[in-house]
């Protein structure tokens, strides 16, 4: 009996030790000493740990930039939102207009993709595709092999005639200010991504829900579809590690020439 009280006795010592080191303040993560570490694994407050320093590297994460980055960016989100909206609505009333003669199907056509903390959301865009255009790629593996290598189809044959003209002007994605209205996306960020897609963007997926997607970021400026899956993937890591309203405003001027331009557009 008393052995046994003594082992918990050590236990309960190097359990508190693990602890004061694991929640040190200091804003640093340090390791686990590895005698308490033997001794509390296999009790399973080992897991308990690793599960705790994981919850606070993403903690830091989410707070690598200061309160003041996140009220600004919300607050231009929902006014530069509120009035592209306002100021759009004829040309919106319009495209809705034609996607309706472009053929059947809704105007408006909601994807579910991902966004902060894993949560899924539908991303709102005009429709540019004919009815089914997902099962058509889920039906055909080349062409979604083709669709996640290249982010985008060159040609792609489930694209409407109205539509084509949407993509290559980028204004099948306007109803996404509403999007960002409602703070499912955010103006500059990582594009969102679908659930089939979290296996090809890799470890980097537990980053990208730390943030709010966005409707353009730095790949888009980089040529959207004319760069490789594995390109954007590190263009929207490097846009979480250097995130600023400085970055996001540079960010927004250099994609209204990139638009215009229609770089990597199709």
């Amino acid at each position: 009996m008393r052995a046994i009280q003594a082992i918990l006795l050590i236990a309960i010592v190097l359990l508190l030790a693990s602890v004061t080191v694991v929640w040190a303040d200091d804003g640093s993560v340090h390791a686990v000493p590895e005698a308490s570490a033997a001794v509390l694994a296999p009790l399973g407050i080992g897991a308990i740990i690793a599960f705790e320093r994981r919850r606070r590297r993403l903690a830091q994460l989410r707070q690598g930039v200061g309160a003041a980055y996140h009220i600004i960016k919300r607050s231009l989100d929902i006014l530069l939102s509120a009035s592209l909206l306002l100021v759009s609505a004829p040309v919106f009333a319009l495209l809705a207009l034609l996607v309706r003669l472009s053929g059947p199907g809704p105007v408006l056509f909601s994807r579910r993709v991902l966004g902060k903390d894993g949560k899924s959301f539908g991303m709102l865009k005009f429709r540019s595709m004919v009815v089914g255009a997902e099962e058509i790629l889920d039906q055909d593996e080349d062409l979604k092999r083709a669709y996640y290598v290249n982010c985008k189809l060159q040609s792609d044959p489930r694209v409407t005639k109205i539509g084509k003209m949407l993509r290559k002007t980028s204004l099948d994605e306007l109803p996404q200010l509403i999007n960002v209205f409602l703070g499912d996306m955010t103006f500059v960020g990582p594009r969102p991504i679908h659930a089939d897609e979290v296996e090809i963007y890799g470890p980097s997926i537990e980053r990208f829900k730390t943030v709010t997607p966005g409707v353009t970021g730095l790949w888009q400026t980089r040529g959207r579809s004319n760069t490789s899956y594995e390109d954007r993937v590190r263009m929207d890591m490097l846009y979480i590690e250097q995130r600023s309203v400085l970055l996001d405003l540079w960010i927004i001027a250099y994609t209204i020439p990139a638009v215009l331009l229609k770089r990597g557009a199709c």
